[in-house]
């Protein structure tokens, strides 16, 4: 899985994409269906069309009417029908034999793609999966550390399936959800809205964190002492720096009074700037588990003590989502971050 810069897009896929020939048949249909209306003539439904190109096939009434397990006046009134609606003559009949009219030809052409398409549309819904892309949106801990797992576990049951993961901060991934433009979305923040569900799934917390050899490493230090230093942090949509500061607030200490020396665009760019010395970072625990204790340690607010945070499953509300995301959703809550 190859992360690229927030907004990112991220393509897990075991399968080719499926074809436009589903929405090639509801466009024809809709469009066929509203000119009958229109014009006030009798619709052309699927079974006249089924009816008569298993007429044209055999070139028999009589045996189009045993293959169908019809009556043969009922094959007949059926294309009269469709005659009598498109104002053409689609067959002439020899006797006992019938052949197309030219115009006869050109129907059965088309109305041959048209029950291809169905028969294509109905195997495609009795799938298992019959949705063969599923579209995630997550904020980048999520996104980067808990559904590469989760992902992995739906493709090893569902191979055909294609996912898209778009990374974002979380305010960006709760308005991809409220616009319908991603199935299900994860964020580590949430807000009062009408709009969007959350479902809480699992834990973290947020950690102050300097490379080891930093004044403030290992230690429990006071506001004034953080105040005076260097904060490296994501942006202000970021659901982690969102935590942190709901708990200075909860604790009567205003934000603005940190200087953040600078604002980066991916958890892991605030780790790699810890790393290399540039002052405290505000970071998830499950973005340092390996570093932490050994060239990163963490830097305790005395004030706030622990931040602890939560995850959330985002939907809009009355979407209803594809089994696949129904079966998302249990994973993530039966997964431990780590």
């Amino acid at each position: 899985m190859h992360i690229l810069p927030p907004l990112k897009t991220i393509k897990a896929t075991s399968a080719l994409e499926p074809s436009g020939s589903l929405w090639a048949f509801v466009a024809l249909l809709v469009v066929s269906n509203t000119y009958d209306i229109l014009l006030s003539r009798p619709r052309m439904d699927i079974r006249q069309l089924e009816v008569f190109c298993t007429v044209v096939e055999l070139g028999s009434f009589s045996q189009a009417a045993e293959a169908l397990s019809l009556t043969q006046p009922t094959v007949t009134a059926h294309v009269k029908s469709l005659e009598r609606s498109l104002g053409k003559r689609l067959l002439d009949r020899f006797g006992r034999r019938v052949v197309p009219t030219p115009q006869g030809e050109v129907l059965y052409r088309y109305a041959r793609q048209i029950l291809s398409l169905r028969q294509e549309a109905m195997a495609s819904l009795s799938e298992e999966v019959p949705y063969k892309v599923l579209k995630i949106a997550a904020s980048t801990l999520p996104g980067e550390y808990v559904l590469p797992r989760a992902i992995k576990e739906l493709l090893s049951s569902w191979p055909q399936l294609k996912i898209e993961v778009k990374v974002a901060d979380s305010q960006m991934v709760m308005g991809l959800v409220e616009r319908l433009e991603v199935d299900i979305g994860v964020v580590g923040s949430k807000k009062a809205t009408e709009r969007l569900s959350f479902m809480p799934v699992f834990k973290d917390h947020v950690l102050l964190v300097a490379r080891a050899d930093h004044p403030l490493a290992g230690r429990t230090v006071s506001w004034r002492e953080l105040s005076k230093e260097g904060l490296v942090t994501r942006e202000p949509g970021s659901g982690t720096r969102k935590a942190f500061e709901d708990a200075l607030r909860q604790k009567g200490l205003n934000p603005s009074g940190l200087r953040v020396l600078a604002e980066l665009g991916s958890t892991t760019a605030v780790k790699e700037a810890m790393k290399a010395g540039m002052g405290v970072g505000l970071i998830s625990s499950l973005a340092v588990k390996e570093e932490l204790g050994s060239n990163l340690l963490e830097v305790r607010l005395a004030e706030v003590g622990t931040v602890e945070r939560t995850f959330y499953i985002i939907t809009r509300k009355g979407r209803t989502l594809m089994p696949i995301a129904e079966r998302l959703k249990e994973i993530l809550q039966g997964l431990e971050p780590r």
